[in-house]
């Protein structure tokens, strides 16, 4: 990947990360960095040794975010691009406990085009088409489910989901009936209203919604905290 930018980030831990990302994405990695799309203020307490699912793991600064505040957590991060998962591999290299896959969170499983967004920004990455087709990439996609019973997860502190526009796919799926496993907390980002209200409508009986990071009315990031 060209024209990476390089940043040092210094752990609470005293830890220096070194870490890569494209300068034209900065905004959206220092939102991230900064705990701005991913407040911990409200989220219901975790285990000491928290169990924590990134999907959507991008250059790794969720995951480098989340390590630094729980420094005792066991993290699963994935990431289906071929190039972006080769710099947060580098990025996460020097972290303890930390899981990556090269692979797409969706409702089935298989190969599936990514398609690429404007401007080649991999934060709009996505499995769904665009109107206009800006190239893309083979990826291979599995589900929530066999993400837990491969890695032997019974109960999950925080889960991120970060999956451009699959979200609800992934969320419905999650919660259809062979789910038994314990969520604490889930940071959603969610892009367009109607993604909102679904979640509103079909998931306020069983988790509290909080507003954490709303970019406009049609993009945000929401926390569903169970109750």
């Amino acid at each position: 990947m060209k024209d990476l930018k390089t940043i040092e980030i210094t752990l609470e831990s005293k830890d220096i990360i070194q870490f890569q990302y494209p300068k034209a994405e900065e905004e959206m990695i220092f939102s991230v960095l900064e705990g701005k799309d991913y407040p911990l203020i409200n989220i219901n307490k975790t285990n000491k040794d928290p169990i924590i699912v990134d999907f959507g793991s991008n250059f790794g600064s969720s995951i480098i975010y989340f390590k630094d505040n729980f420094p005792n957590s066991k993290i699963f991060g994935y990431e289906p691009s071929k190039e972006t998962f080769e710099v947060l591999k580098q990025n996460t290299k020097s972290l303890g406990n930390i899981h990556i896959k090269k692979e797409a969170i969706w409702n089935k499983k298989g190969k599936f085009r990514l398609n690429y967004g404007p401007q080649n920004r991999t934060g709009s990455f996505t499995l769904l088409e665009w109107s206009n087709d800006l190239g893309g990439e083979y990826v291979q996609t599995t589900t929530f489910h066999d993400v837990v019973k491969t890695e032997n997860i019974n109960e999950i502190d925080i889960l991120k989901i970060d999956i451009e526009s699959v979200e609800l796919d992934v969320l419905f799926n999650i919660f259809s009936g062979e789910s038994t496993i314990k969520i604490k907390n889930i940071f959603v980002e969610y892009h367009g209203e109607i993604v909102l209200n679904e979640i509103h409508n079909n998931f306020s009986n069983a988790y509290d919604l909080i507003q954490c990071n709303e970019i406009d009315k049609s993009q945000g990031v929401i926390l569903m905290k169970l109750k």
